[in-house]
């Protein structure tokens, strides 16, 4: 019986890595295609291949220093430049090709935890192939291929919630905060922590209660560390998150938002069509709160509500991927094999539709 267990894991992981290496061929192919037949006009977008948007901030910072770019480097954190920057020498000094290499290499370890944690959470090693191919194929995972931090992220909050669900707190811990040195968004694995079974157990000893306020912290502490590191080289406060605000504008109360959003879709503008994936994904977490653990939702929740409370509403879809949640709660609602059947061509063109426009500069991921 270990043998057969055994044998079928391993068959899995040969499907995991297809899914991951089906991805990339994908993308690579529309960038190369898309740059072929680019016009003049958007040649200029496309000819920079893996050093578009946010992947060359990434690749400048690997290379340079904060204070050398200006307060803008300041709103990408340092777990991935760090990162980096460690692997930049043995690529002969090359930070494109270092920060290619650490967002894909990450992203093959993803998809294997992703597979690990879904097969462990719901005993169904059908549907943990099944969301693998959903993440790998989302229409935002065009970043998971190229220098972007996201790859990176999701593996870290991946095993936080393997720790989480082990009540290894002081795992959740450290993995929580490189998280939150990694992104901002790392400081909700607060909310996760927080509502985990087991954080709440008040007849543990001393240590132990320890242990669960530093999974609790760990996020935040993050977060907190590389702003007050940003601090003393501005004399600016918080530069991270104000100049954030340049590109996303200030809070804005996600419902008077969405509601505004609404107004978008119905006058045919672009920007409507990141409202109608957000009210989409507020309809999945009916499906995260009614599958999946408690933290899994609220997790799925804070992380969705953070994404729409803000004026411009660019880059939702890749904040959202990054909460894995929604793609554990996708595989169970195309859990039938005729779904299935439509849904992974339909993925397919919008990763396709999605890498075309980011490509040719008209969809900021």
């Amino acid at each position: 019986m270990r043998f057969t267990q055994t044998e079928r894991f391993n068959k899995d992981l040969v499907s995991v890595f297809f899914a991951w290496f089906v991805s990339r061929v994908v993308v690579v192919a529309t960038m190369w295609i898309t740059d072929l037949f680019a016009s003049s006009e958007t040649r200029e977008f496309s000819s920079q291949g893996f050093r578009l948007w946010d992947a060359g901030w990434y690749q400048q910072l690997i290379s340079g220093t904060y204070v050398e770019l200006g307060e803008e480097a300041f709103r990408f954190f340092p777990g991935f430049v760090l990162l980096g920057r460690l692997v930049q020498p043995i690529v002969g000094g090359d930070e494109v090709l270092a920060s290619v290499l650490i967002a894909n290499l990450f992203s093959l370890c993803m998809f294997a935890i992703l597979y690990r944690l879904v097969a462990a959470e719901t005993g169904n090693a059908t549907r943990a192939k099944i969301t693998v191919w959903i993440l790998a194929l989302f229409p935002a995972s065009f970043v998971l291929v190229w220098g972007y931090a996201e790859s990176l992220f999701i593996t870290l909050t991946l095993v936080v919630f393997f720790a989480l669900k082990k009540q290894n707190w002081k795992t959740a811990a450290l993995f929580a905060c490189l998280a939150g040195l990694t992104r901002p968004t790392g400081a909700l694995i607060a909310v996760a922590v927080a509502t985990a079974p087991g954080f709440w157990n008040m007849t543990s000893n001393f240590k132990g209660r320890f242990e669960r306020l530093m999974a609790l912290m760990g996020g935040p502490l993050g977060v907190l560390a590389f702003l007050l590191w940003s601090n003393s080289q501005n004399e600016k406060k918080w530069v991270p998150f104000t100049v954030q605000e340049e590109f996303r504008g200030g809070f804005v109360d996600p419902v008077r938002r969405l509601i505004s959003g609404v107004r978008e879709v119905f006058a045919l503008d672009p920007d409507g069509l990141h409202v109608i994936f957000a009210f989409s994904f507020f309809l999945l977490l009916m499906v995260v709160w009614k599958h999946l653990p408690r933290h899994y939702f609220f997790y799925a929740l804070i992380s969705l509500l953070v994404a729409v409370s803000a004026e411009n509403l660019n880059s939702l879809e890749r904040y959202v991927m990054a909460a894995f949640p929604y793609a554990m709660a996708l595989a169970i609602f195309i859990d039938k094999k005729q779904i299935q059947k439509a849904a992974y061509p339909l993925s397919a063109i919008c990763l396709v539709a999605c890498t075309v426009a980011s490509v040719t500069g008209r969809y900021v991921p």
